[in-house]
């Protein structure tokens, strides 16, 4: 693009002599050659289209969405949202920041391809904070696969495209806008309807103008009798939609007395994964940590207390019963399986009262009996539980939680540091 700076100088008028001859002086100043050439040379770089083969990478948008659904997730997050406003503005579109993050926050797109040759006006992507390179041009081995939406601002239809590797949100061009058009189409369309329409009413008036006269007894008849009949539906159509109603509402009473009857009664299936500490005789009751060699004096060395911290694999069955709102009772039995020694595996039971959240999760205490298959060893303890949920479904209310057991045995109090089990798992509550 060349500008030229024409400046036209003052015109200055001389005589000569003779009265025919009359000279007019003129001049012409033009721009700086060097200004000129640099304006140039600045427009031809702002036009100029950069070639793109391949997408991704740090300059990415979002993590790559295969469908519109991913999409919408993505684009929906409030830190992209304000990302998606940020773009607009520096693209100098800021008006349909909104429009944009509306669309692309409840999925309005569709999935399409980008043809290869395909010049974007300008491409979003992360390049210190969110920002936009003008004038795009993808050049890759196959059509861009991605997204396309549009806005309409009543004035020009703005076509957008978000490739799937990337998200880079792209603005590809606009025209003027299609829905204005289309509302100026429907318009026309009302309009000769409506002038169709008012052709027919007058002639129909015309019609029962003529008519009128002969046929005033039989229409005030005919009024009234579908005046009754309208009245008549409307009673019925009323009585019928209460009945429904009521129905509807009993259903679902029914329907929740139902569902709370069969949660008050939970059988339940559990399986852990922990470790046990437990000391087996009665060398330490002191708690002292370690004692004499036996059969030697004082000052020899010394041995460890014998405890065992062994490896469990645990299995428990039960059922969850629903003393109040958020209290429930929940008796179990279950099988510790020693997998360092496993002549230790052994039986146990549990009575537990959990207080249970709202949210699913909950916290309980109670008594375990362990070793019951074993009576040197067998012992009462204190058991402390929690529990937060992972999955829950929807239709039969069946629910996964992930489930911490805590043991503290009564049997050797004096050393408790050696004598206490503690496992995690997956616990499931059928309905």
């Amino acid at each position: 693009m060349l500008t030229v700076f024409i400046c036209q100088r003052s015109n200055q008028m001389s005589r000569y002599t003779s009265p025919r001859r009359t000279v007019f002086r003129s001049g012409l100043c033009s721009s700086v050659a060097v200004a000129c050439l640099l304006l140039a040379a600045s427009a031809a770089q702002a036009q100029e289209v950069r070639s793109v083969r391949v997408l991704g990478g740090p300059t990415r948008f979002v993590a790559p969405v295969n469908d519109v659904a991913s999409l919408a997730r993505s684009m929906g997050r409030p830190t992209i949202q304000a990302d998606i406003a940020t773009v607009l503005q520096a693209a100098g579109m800021p008006a349909l920041a909104e429009h944009v993050q509306h669309n692309l926050a409840v999925g309005q797109a569709t999935a399409a391809t980008l043809p290869q040759g395909t010049v974007m006006q300008w491409m979003a992507l992360r390049r210190g904070g969110p920002n936009v390179v003008r004038n795009i041009r993808w050049d890759g081995d196959a059509p861009l696969a991605g997204f396309a939406f549009t806005v309409d601002d009543l004035n020009q239809t703005y076509h957008f495209f978000v490739p799937s590797i990337c998200g880079n949100i792209s603005y590809i061009r606009s025209e003027p806008s299609l829905e204005a058009a289309r509302r100026a189409r429907f318009a026309e369309e009302d309009a000769a309807r409506a002038a169709a329409q008012a052709a027919a009413d007058a002639n129909a008036k015309a019609r029962l103008a003529a008519e009128q006269a002969a046929a005033e007894h039989q229409k005030l008849v005919a009024e009234q009798a579908a005046a009754a009949e309208q009245a008549r539906l409307a009673r019925e159509q009323y009585e019928a939609s209460e009945a429904a109603r009521l129905a509807a509402e009993q259903a679902l009473a029914d329907y929740l007395a139902a569902e709370q009857r069969d949660l008050r009664v939970r059988p339940f299936l559990a399986g852990y994964v922990g470790k046990q500490q437990r000391q087996y005789d009665n060398t330490d009751p002191a708690g002292l940590g370690r004692l004499p060699v036996l059969g030697q004096g004082i000052g020899l060395p010394l041995l460890d207390v014998p405890a065992f911290f062994d490896t469990l694999v645990g299995l428990k069955g039960g059922v969850a019963l629903k003393m109040a709102e958020h209290v429930s009772f929940s008796p179990a039995i279950g099988v510790a399986v020693n997998v360092d020694q496993s002549e230790r595996t052994s039986l146990f039971g549990d009575a537990e009262i959990d207080f249970l959240f709202g949210s699913g999760a909950y916290v309980g205490t109670g008594i375990t009996f362990w070793d019951i298959t074993h009576t040197d060893s067998v012992t009462a303890g204190w058991l402390g539980t929690f529990g937060v949920p992972l999955w829950t479904s929807t239709e039969r209310l069946n629910q996964a939680l992930f489930s911490v057991e805590y043991r503290q045995m009564f049997d050797r109090m004096s050393d408790p540091d050696v004598n206490y089990q503690v496992w995690g798992g997956l616990k499931y509550l059928f309905r």
